[in-house]
C-alpha cells in the first residue's frame, strides 16, 4: 500500500517490478540486478532455489 503524505505535491506510480524468476523454452533462468540471466533450470524451484543461494552469497559477500 503506498500513502501520499500531505507536503508531496503529487502521487506518481511506484516503478514496475519484473520477476526475477521466469521460463524461456521450457527452461527457468533468474534475472539478477545487472540485466543478466542465471540458467537455465529444468524447474522452478531449481531457479529459485539457486536464486536464494545467490542472494545468501550477495549479503555475506557485501556484510
Amino acid at each position: 500500500m503506498t500513502t501520499t503524505r500531505q507536503q508531496d505535491p503529487f502521487q506518481t506510480p511506484p516503478p514496475e517490478r519484473t520477476e526475477r524468476i521466469f521460463s524461456q523454452e521450457d527452461l527457468w533462468y533468474f534475472r539478477v540486478r545487472e540485466g543478466e540471466n542465471v540458467g537455465p533450470f529444468r524447474f522452478k524451484s531449481e531457479a529459485e532455489s539457486n536464486l536464494d543461494q545467490f542472494m545468501k552469497h550477495l549479503k555475506h559477500k557485501l556484510g
